[in-house]
């Protein structure tokens, strides 16, 4: 086993492992992460040639790197915490009472709606891919349903765009994903609402 191999392995899982904590981060405690991980870092110790005992020490101090470097990002989200309101144009939204207003009118949103939106607003003026969008709403496991996710964005505009055919708000990045945007922001144009038809392509059977 090469020396040089492991801290170089070891930098990669714990990116990995990092990215997995903060996208459960609202699900799940520290040792619910630690403990669903454990079992894969010490197989991933003892795969590279490491005694039992050493993979064992391994995994500890990297559990232990791992949560001072979480701790230390939360603690920083925690100084910069969201709005209790998101106001974008004639748009609110409170992600704490799950609420929505167009125009100072509370407007019902189904709870994958809710999600979808308010996953958006707090990305304004940023392209979400199709598969983030996709991931972060509806789970992990789903990445391909395209169609699927155009439903749901067509529902929205019908309940957040003046005129639903021409948004102004979620507007399409072709072959990449939605952008939220303020339509009152004149430097942020818009993009055509469907994919060109030759990026249309049969969707999986939504689980």
């Amino acid at each position: 086993m090469s020396n040089n191999s492991i801290p170089i392995d070891r930098s990669v899982r714990e990116e990995r492992v990092i990215e997995r904590f903060l996208e459960a981060q609202n699900e799940v405690s520290f040792a619910d992460v630690f403990r669903i991980f454990a079992p894969q870092l010490l197989a991933f110790f003892r795969a590279r040639g490491c005694a039992p005992a050493v993979a064992e020490d391994l995994a500890q101090t990297l559990k232990c790197e791992l949560m001072a470097r979480l701790r230390a990002v939360l603690g920083r989200n925690k100084d910069a915490p969201e709005p209790a309101v998101i106001q974008i144009g004639d748009l609110k939204l409170d992600p704490e009472r799950r609420l929505f207003w167009r125009d100072d009118e509370e407007t019902h949103l189904t709870p994958k709606e809710f999600d979808l939106l308010a996953l958006m607003m707090k990305n304004r003026g940023s392209t979400l891919s199709h598969v983030k969008l996709l991931r972060s709403v509806w789970g992990l496991e789903y990445g391909g349903e395209l169609e699927y996710l155009r439903t749901y964005v067509r529902m929205l505009r019908k309940k957040i765009e003046k005129i639903p055919a021409r948004p102004e708000y979620i507007v399409n990045v072709p072959w990449v994903g939605y952008r939220f945007r303020n339509p009152e922001d004149s430097q942020s144009p818009s993009f055509q609402t469907e994919q060109p038809a030759a990026f249309n392509s049969p969707s999986p059977t939504v689980r």
